[in-house]
């Protein structure tokens, strides 16, 4: 199994890199957007918004992004693998494992959540290319990971399966438009 994935990671990685080298300054860009200083401010924003308006179920949809990205690095403990050998991970200030990508893990639910709030509170078309827009995002900013040497694609799709997981409490669990 871990040959398959390591061979997976390979080609991904390979796709990925044949990307123009053009586009590192817009992928450092989007990667920022990812940064977990930036995804824990939305969340805390979001639950800001929930306490001021006395919503619980929003202060909740908000505080998830925290506990997403905590698991995440819980889950980065326990697996334990270093991230790839490149110039840009041995950069990286806060000497963090790989797996999951706390980035993707992040921007998925912080977004993820922006999206889902766009869609059901903005007129149309706003809510489509609001919630398009930020689709788009979360995708860029895995793919950023990968093409930047930060995460193996496995690291990414991890990290967007906890997202994922993560969002989907809110959205059906949690229900955050749903009365207080």
């Amino acid at each position: 199994m871990q040959s398959l994935l390591h061979r997976f990671d390979t080609i991904a990685t390979d796709i990925v890199l044949s990307l123009p080298m053009s586009l590192q300054p817009a992928f450092l860009f989007i990667t920022n957007l990812g940064h977990p200083a930036v995804t824990m401010a939305i969340g805390a924003g979001i639950a800001s918004i929930g306490l001021i308006q006395s919503n619980v179920r929003l202060f909740m949809s908000g505080s998830m992004v925290w506990i997403a990205l905590g698991v995440g690095s819980l889950l980065k403990l326990i697996f334990g693998r270093a991230r790839p050998v490149t110039d840009y991970a041995a950069s990286i200030r806060l000497d963090t494992l790989s797996f999951p990508s706390g980035h993707t893990t992040g921007s998925t639910i912080a977004y993820g959540l922006l999206a889902y709030l766009a869609w059901h509170l903005l007129p149309q078309p706003w809510n489509f290319v609001a919630f398009g827009g930020l689709i788009a995002l979360i995708i860029l900013i895995g793919i950023s990971r990968v093409y930047l040497g930060a995460h193996f694609p496995t690291d990414v799709i991890a990290g967007w399966i906890l997202g994922g997981a993560a969002l989907l409490v809110v959205i059906f669990f949690i229900h955050p438009l749903v009365g207080k």
